[in-house]
């Protein structure tokens, strides 16, 4: 805590300069205040060493801030969703539920953010029957500090299905055979923390994002403007017959579905 120096002072008999006053009282300026530059601003150099600090003497947030928000509403995110088409500048969007903005009224010697979520997805390993390469689909989650990414937080969500394209037998194509997902088996829990030292006073906000380009299949990125993936898909898939093979064109798309999910702030001065 600094000295604190009066705005003004009070000599008998003169006009109460209001604005001064109660700058003397309250002041966002550091060293003025006899209210403002204690609150929060108290180290053990300002204290006698025969005090004995006691609960009454602080007051709620003085010492640590802490703050939550979250949501256990289940999300789904399909990958044309986005509303983009050109994937040279990847567009990472901000996830519902795993965001938070906190206010730290005074520099924080320490701050630790935490955030958690559930999520389970359909990612497909591809492969070309006739030629015999593969590709894999993108879905990556991201996490920004203040608008910043700290890369080593960023995650590539993991394989969740198998596709099969363009299959030696015609009759059945698309049909269960080529294309098997096991996204039950591949959901994950995700729990991280991130701990940052002096913080500065003011606005803060950490956000999880993700990114879900169109699906194509491209292997080793040779064609620089791939078409979005279609694929036939029997007809049996669509109807309630379960007997029609007559293959339908269609076109493949990614998703991520989050499930629980929070962030946690807790501020210590």
């Amino acid at each position: 805590m600094a000295t604190i120096t009066p705005n003004t002072t009070y000599p008998n008999g003169a006009v109460l300069p209001v604005a001064n006053h109660n700058a003397n009282i309250y002041s966002t300026t550091s060293g003025r205040g006899i209210m403002s530059e204690p609150n929060g601003g108290l180290q053990v150099v300002n204290l006698d060493a025969a005090f004995t600090i006691r609960d009454e003497h602080v007051m709620p947030e003085e010492a640590v801030v802490a703050r939550m928000d979250g949501t256990t509403i289940p999300m789904d995110v399909y990958n044309n969703a986005f509303g983009i088409r050109d994937d040279e500048a990847p567009a990472y969007v901000p996830v519902a539920g795993l965001g938070l903005r906190v206010y730290m009224p005074y520099a924080m010697s320490a701050v630790v953010w935490q955030w958690s979520f559930h999520v389970s997805l359909f990612k497909p390993y591809m492969m070309d029957y006739e030629t015999g390469r593969v590709d894999l689909a993108n879905a990556t989650v991201k996490l920004f500090i203040d608008g910043v990414e700290l890369p080593i937080f960023r995650r590539n969500l993991p394989i969740s299905a198998d596709l099969m394209l363009n299959p030696a037998d015609v009759a059945i194509e698309g049909s269960a055979e080529f294309g098997y997902t096991y996204d039950d088996v591949t959901q994950l829990w995700y729990d991280v923390a991130k701990l940052q030292q002096n913080v500065s006073q003011g606005y803060h906000e950490l956000t999880i994002k993700v990114y879900l380009p169109r699906l194509t299949f491209n292997p080793g990125g040779a064609d620089p403007d791939p078409e979005e993936l279609v694929h036939d898909v029997a007809l049996r898939r669509y109807t309630a017959s379960g007997a029609a093979d007559d293959p339908v064109e269609s076109t493949v798309h990614t998703r991520i579905s989050f499930g629980v999910r929070n962030v946690r702030c807790v501020m210590f001065k």
